[in-house]
């Protein structure tokens, strides 16, 4: 098997901490599975009111060997993404490409990403267009017995400036993952994930700046209680709790219930709360 996109380094324990969070906002997701797939979406925060939208629509054609998949999305700030990729041309190649439209700022953008994979590396290559110098992203994987190197460079070849270049060594048995990463030089993190059993997942979180000698610390879990609902839990070294439960209603339709506990100043308030609905037709 192939191994992951640098960005897809550490997955398994970012899920444990962020899918199934929605805090200060009302969310709304709908999405179909016809021949043309079409995701919608919308949030009201809490606080301020304000509404969100989004559209986005997929049409997959699958011929032979060759897969062409074809993406539209627009949202409520103006901005219109058309995306066309192919894959299959030759083994592991995947090319991509995808214009932006900002209709309020009026600015343009086109991006050209090109990936290859075998079962030894993951190669990245986006190239994003703003004006005629563009800004480069390079990422690339290599996998060994179990272990992943990995390495990320952004160069803005305008002002020829390194805007980042990041380090990922990670270790995948088969319920265990281990990662740790290195940010321009700057932040330092690691993440583990374990699977207890097939119900329990844990995954712990730590980040050092030896920018401000900031550091953070958090353990999050998830338990599938049953067929139909899901349990989960996470606290930092803020002592900011976050309880949250996914609650599946009927085939399709999926209830998402999330809160933020300010634990250090527990009566002062500053308590989040959120509800996702998910409907799949």
């Amino acid at each position: 098997m192939a191994p992951p996109s640098y960005s897809d380094l550490g997955k398994a324990a970012r899920d444990v901490f962020n899918t199934g969070y929605v805090f200060d906002v009302l969310k709304l997701d709908l999405k179909t599975n016809q021949n043309v797939e079409i995701k919608a979406g919308g949030t009201q925060h809490l606080v301020s009111g304000a509404v969100n939208a989004n559209l986005e629509t997929k049409y997959v054609i699958n011929k032979s060997k060759y897969l062409f998949t074809l993406v539209e999305k627009w949202n409520t700030n103006d901005v219109m993404t058309t995306e066309a990729s192919i894959s299959g041309l030759l083994p592991g190649v995947k090319l991509t490409t995808d214009g932006t439209f900002d209709r309020k700022k009026q600015t343009k953008a086109v991006r050209v990403k090109s990936e290859y994979k075998n079962d030894f590396v993951s190669l990245n290559l986006d190239t994003e267009f703003k004006a005629l110098k563009p800004v480069i992203n390079a990422s690339a994987v290599v996998a060994y017995n179990g272990w992943l190197g990995g390495f990320n460079v952004k160069y803005n070849t305008s002002d020829k400036s390194l805007q980042s270049n990041n380090l990922a060594l990670s270790y995948i048995a088969k319920q265990f993952v281990f990662t740790t990463t290195v940010n321009d030089n700057k932040l330092f993190g690691g993440s583990v994930f374990q699977k207890l059993s097939d119900q329990l997942d844990l995954g712990l979180q730590v980040s050092w700046s030896s920018e401000n000698n900031d550091s953070s610390l958090a353990v999050g879990t998830q338990y599938q209680l049953n067929n139909d609902v899901k349990l989960r839990a996470k606290i930092n070294n803020k002592s900011q709790l976050c309880l949250g439960s996914g609650i599946k209603i009927k085939d399709g339709v999926t209830l998402t219930l999330a809160s933020l506990l300010e634990c250090r100043q527990f009566n002062q308030g500053g308590h989040k709360f959120g509800i996702g609905l998910e409907l799949a037709l």
